[in-house]
């Protein structure tokens, strides 16, 4: 078997790797750890295939290997992208999965405790989270309202609706949710706090995944959209 061939076959695997590890976690063939896996594989695969691709293509005699060249730099093009897109959107996140505007009082969840399984995250909040938060995400802050509780609580799940997120619980002054993630499927749980204060309201985020010991950002970034949305 030659070069071309070899690199056409690589490219190929990539490409199932890339697809099996995302159908497999989302119909739970196999655990998310194992999906990742194969995500990582696929990249790493997609990478040495494109390499192979631009290193030999021109070297290579035959018009047929060098198609075959061709063909694997774009069939290896999918998995090298969305493990990028992944790899560079979690740059400089903390290891961290649980993300409050509240970090001295979180929110405390009430649906998702009946939702979550006995493997997924624990929604006790670690201590030790506040002070990586700090660092990695000092605006991530409480929003001041001059809304009342029943006004800015309407306002808010507006919001979460338009954001996407699926609201399943609520409460005066509390509202839960759940987020999907594009690729994996993943679940994370998001609640809103409405508390009254003398001049309106005020309104604390909660967002924690419920598998991964980090985020890559994720659910920071989902309390910062939500944030500029009701601020506007």
């Amino acid at each position: 078997m030659n070069l071309p061939s070899i690199t056409h076959k690589i490219a190929i695997a990539s490409l199932v790797l890339l697809a099996l590890s995302t159908i497999g976690v989302r119909f739970q063939w196999y655990s998310y750890q194992a999906g990742l896996l194969m995500f990582s594989l696929a990249g790493l695969l997609s990478f040495i295939s494109i390499c192979a691709s631009a290193f030999f293509t021109r070297r290579t005699q035959k018009a047929t290997g060098r198609r075959q060249l061709s063909q694997a730099a774009l069939i290896a093009l999918p998995a090298i992208i969305f493990f990028s897109l992944s790899l560079f959107s979690g740059v400089g996140a903390p290891l961290i999965h649980d993300i409050s505007t509240d970090t001295e009082n979180p929110p405390q969840f009430i649906a998702a405790t009946q939702q979550r399984r006995t493997s997924d995250n624990s929604l006790v909040y670690a201590a030790s989270n506040r002070e990586l938060q700090k660092q990695a995400y000092p605006d991530i802050q409480s929003i001041p309202t001059l809304h009342k509780v029943a006004a800015a609580q309407g306002k808010a799940r507006e919001i979460a609706e338009n954001l996407g997120w699926q609201v399943n619980y609520q409460e005066s002054g509390h509202i839960e949710a759940t987020v999907s993630s594009f690729w994996f499927g993943f679940t994370d749980d998001v609640m809103i706090r409405i508390s009254e204060t003398p001049s309106g309201s005020i309104i604390d985020l909660r967002s924690a995944s419920r598998v991964g010991k980090g985020d890559l950002g994720v659910n920071a970034k989902r309390i910062r959209e939500f944030s500029q949305q009701y601020l506007k």
